[in-house]
């Protein structure tokens, strides 16, 4: 006598249930039947008799392991179960589905339709009165004699959160079944074969199973590889528009930030752009205007910057009739003159977290800004060259 998994003679008996001479391998743990019985001789004899009888090409599948069956034992007051979920479930045994019972009090109100439905799918419906585990207790009585309704049967799905149904596991277990213990928390539903080990999840909600950890991993990565090659895509198609707005506008790249280095650059690491990337375009704060940037900076010292902007503002007050001048207005008297921002120079000269705003504050020596209403308005302070003044 060997174990027909691992082919070990370390076998001991494990009971007749049945009259079958019943065998557990020590080795693996499983457990089979005595293949000389009786029964199996017999059934064997006629597996013989109708592959001689019918042509080979439309004979049956006859062995026992061809020939077995799955059985899904369900509580229906307990767990509800989608047509999605149960193919799910369909597609974990090794044997085909066939046989599909529901255990609930059908007249009561609280399973609703449910009946028309699981018999719609191919349930057959057993009542029972209600009553605390009145379901719980049908499904240990049928289940613990399932081997003499379904000779065939080699696999059973128990479908129930509640403990009492270990019970019923370990008693098929005991017969030579392998079962699934399916459960349910929240919107995950679990499904554990207790003598592997194995647990497989599937979610309630998304209708679909919840990958392992390495599965999880794959899949992500395959998520980057797509992202990573749209990325690629985007940046091909941004270094074809800066050539023809290069063209379009005769606008002269640094030789380190020329199209096609930025677009080799990113290919190679994909990062966000920085600004200093991007020094074809300066985009002021409103992202109202693409203007052209420049290699260097025309006005060299902070000394001219706000002799600079004492005359755009005096020119702003005579022509505006107002002594305290917005910021707004004088930034736009800026940019009409050099065709360039003011913040953007002040950031050259000062630093990037540096603003138009923040000088003036900084030089109240020279300026004087306040807030009035919901804009910034500057006047020049006046200049004490003497003592009489």
């Amino acid at each position: 006598m060997k174990c027909p998994r691992c082919e070990s003679d370390q076998v001991r008996k494990n009971g007749r249930p049945n009259g079958r001479q019943r065998y557990l391998c020590k080795a693996c743990r499983k457990q089979f039947f005595d293949p000389a019985g009786p029964q199996s001789l017999s059934r064997q004899c006629t597996e013989t008799r109708l592959s001689e009888a019918i042509p080979h090409e439309i004979a049956p599948a006859t062995t026992t392991e061809s020939g077995g069956i799955a059985i899904l034992l369900l509580d229906a007051e307990n767990l509800k179960l989608k047509l999605n979920t149960e193919q799910f479930l369909a597609g974990l045994c090794d044997y085909p589905l066939q046989v599909k019972i529901a255990f609930a009090n059908w007249k009561n109100p609280s399973t609703g339709k449910l009946d028309a439905e699981l018999y719609e799918r191919g349930y057959e419906l057993i009542h029972v009165p209600g009553g605390a585990n009145s379901a719980d207790g049908k499904m240990i009585a049928f289940g613990a004699a399932i081997l003499y309704r379904y000779r065939d049967v080699r696999q059973v799905f128990v479908c129930s959160s509640d403990g009492l149904l270990n019970h019923l596991c370990n008693q098929l277990q005991n017969q030579g079944l392998t079962v699934f213990r399916v459960r349910r928390q929240n919107s995950v539903l679990s499904v554990e074969n207790p003598l592997t080990g194995d647990t497989h999840h599937y979610s309630c909600e998304r209708e679909e199973e919840i990958p392992s950890f390495e599965e999880l991993a794959n899949q992500v990565a395959e998520l980057l590889k797509a992202e990573h090659k749209s990325i690629e895509e985007r940046i091909a198609r941004f270094s074809s528009v800066a050539e023809l707005f290069q063209e379009r506008r005769t606008v002269a790249f640094n030789s380190t930030t020329s199209p096609a280095a930025l677009s080799q650059s990113a290919q190679n690491e994909v990062t966000p752009v920085s600004e200093g990337s991007l020094a074809s375009v300066a985009v002021n704060q409103n992202l109202q205007e693409i203007i052209p940037a420049i290699n260097s900076n025309p006005i060299e010292s902070l000394d001219v910057l706000k002799n600079i902007l004492v005359e755009i503002i005096e020119t702003a007050k005579f022509e505006l009739k107002e002594d305290s001048i917005p910021v707004a207005i004088i930034k736009k008297y800026f940019f009409a003159k050099y065709q360039f921002h003011a913040d953007f120079i002040v950031k050259q000269l000062l630093g990037k977290s540096s603003s138009l705003i923040k000088l003036f504050q900084s030089e109240s020596a020279d300026f004087k800004i306040k807030l009035i209403g919901s804009e910034h308005q500057v006047t020049i302070m006046p200049k004490i060259e003497s003592s009489e003044e």
